[in-house]
């Protein structure tokens, strides 16, 4: 099942990870995900420096 960071604001995506074996470190936790990204929306601008904002869950089942 995959895990998407979106941005609330735009709702960019902001990483994806689709499939066990994508990344060698796995699912990067909200803390990681914003070193990596720079705190920042790369579409928008608006600054990600909460953890909770990124790390609201919406759980969608697809067939």
């Amino acid at each position: 099942m995959p895990v998407i960071y979106r941005c609330i604001g735009c709702g960019e995506i902001i990483y994806a990870f689709l499939r066990a074996g994508q990344d060698y470190y796995g699912i990067p936790s909200p803390s990681e995900l914003l070193i990596r990204v720079g705190s920042k929306c790369p579409r928008c601008g608006r600054k990600l420096d909460r953890i909770i904002e990124i790390a609201r869950i919406d759980i969608k089942i697809a067939k």
